[in-house]
């Protein structure tokens, strides 16, 4: 096995992008990143690694964008995983590179992990237990009083607050006051697929279309501060936003946390129906 490292985003893309698209909604996360990538829009000097096999046959890419953990997507056999595991140490070696983790089909994040702590020696544990759905029509369910509203300045700082709260709660790398407030100010100007649902005149939950494909786009940042839980206002807020993202799009994907029963029944009630399993560990 080959592993090849890239500087060119336009040369990587070209390699493994037919790759991950035979899974699109599967691998809804790295191609939503290579997207962003190519796009020039976030993501800055990117870690852009692809598996090959000996007659060059794509088995494999790799995705970091420091300090975030290691996204991959891999379709090898069970014994090639430790070969792996030692390429790519060499590989993140010679550039000075620590890996916080990875992220990855359920199965292909469970081997990979326990090979590179094998040949480590070191510590992991699950960071978020994932599923992955997709959906291409959303269904008629009961909505609570309210709109879709996309947010404005005005709604800068408790946006901001929303942002900072969410990365706390959902264990990602938390954001400073000011990382918070300039990814705020960043989601207010320049995207499209960001909306609140008010009630009684003010925001209540929020949802974000985000990392597009070919055909799909992800919903994410969905948030609703603890005074307004229960109360439906999540469910209303995606299921908005999924409809207006399909007026674009093929379909939806998200990603759920299996810990949280409550946010993946209303997915389902919804209309996303479950594709895969996903992972997230951190090394230690």
């Amino acid at each position: 096995m080959k592993l090849t490292k890239y500087k060119n985003i336009n040369e990587y893309y070209k390699t493994v992008y037919p790759f991950l698209m035979k899974n699109e909604a599967e691998n809804n996360l790295p191609l939503g990143l290579l997207n962003s990538i190519k796009s020039g829009s976030r993501y800055k000097d990117p870690l852009l690694v692809s598996a090959e096999d000996e007659d060059g046959r794509i088995k494999g890419a790799f995705i970091m964008t420091p300090p975030h953990h290691m996204v991959s997507v891999l379709k090898i056999n069970d014994e090639e995983y430790s070969t792996l595991a030692e390429k790519l140490n060499t590989l993140l070696n010679e550039e000075g590179i620590e890996v916080p983790g990875f992220v990855s089909e359920k199965v292909s994040a469970e081997k990979l992990t326990q090979a590179w702590c094998n040949l480590k020696g070191c510590e992991h544990e699950i960071g978020m237990d994932q599923r992955i759905y997709k959906m291409d029509h959303v269904n008629e369910i009961e909505l609570p009083e309210g709109r879709l509203i996309q947010p404005e300045e005005g709604h800068l700082t408790l946006l901001s607050d929303w942002i900072q709260r969410f990365t706390v709660e959902t264990g990602v790398r938390p954001l400073t006051e000011s990382e918070a407030l300039e990814r705020a100010e960043d989601m207010i100007v320049n995207e499209n697929y960001l909306y609140f649902w008010e009630a009684e005149g003010k925001p209540v939950s929020m949802a974000r279309g985000g990392r597009w494909t070919d055909n799909g786009i992800t919903v994410n940042f969905v948030y609703t501060p603890k005074p307004y839980r229960k109360k439906g206002y999540a469910s209303a807020v995606v299921a908005g936003l999924s409809s207006k993202l399909l007026e674009d799009y093929k379909f939806c994907t998200l990603y759920t946390d299996l810990e949280n029963p409550t946010s993946n029944k209303i997915y389902m009630d919804i209309g996303y129906v479950p594709v895969c399993d996903s992972l997230m560990v951190n090394i230690k």
